[in-house]
């Protein structure tokens, strides 16, 4: 991955995790609630981790990149379940503000992900 959309990519990560504090702070809600820097942390490194496999592939087999970002978001979907989905119906229900902590990363990711490549793809 470049070093300009390795910054660009942890910059816009880092304003929407402001953001968002800045939403949980406004409402008084505490931020070690529902596992928001794990949840950023886990989005953030495997995202990344996503897009530079990505560009490592793209450079050897270009026609294989759709496939893995596909089977990516399924990697990403397995992490859910198997590491947020238990911690939050431990008290037997699910909450917005639960699922919310997951997803605004997650789609963040999405997004930077989808971005970057498009970018990359149209250069060709």
């Amino acid at each position: 991955m470049k070093l300009k959309s390795a910054f660009f990519f942890t910059a816009i990560f880092g304003v929407v995790l402001l953001l968002h504090l800045s939403v949980l702070f406004f409402f008084e809600v505490p931020v070690t609630q529902n596992q928001l820097f794990l949840s950023y942390a886990a989005n953030f490194f495997l995202a990344g981790s996503i897009l530079w496999g990505l560009f490592i592939v793209f450079k050897k087999n270009s026609s294989q990149v759709g496939f893995l970002f596909m089977a990516s978001s399924l990697l990403k979907f397995i992490l859910f379940f198997m590491v947020f989905y238990p911690m939050y119906k431990v008290d037997g229900n699910l909450e917005k503000a639960e699922v919310l902590t997951f997803l605004i990363p997650y789609f963040t990711g999405l997004f930077l992900e989808s971005f970057i490549l498009v970018r990359k793809l149209n250069k060709i």
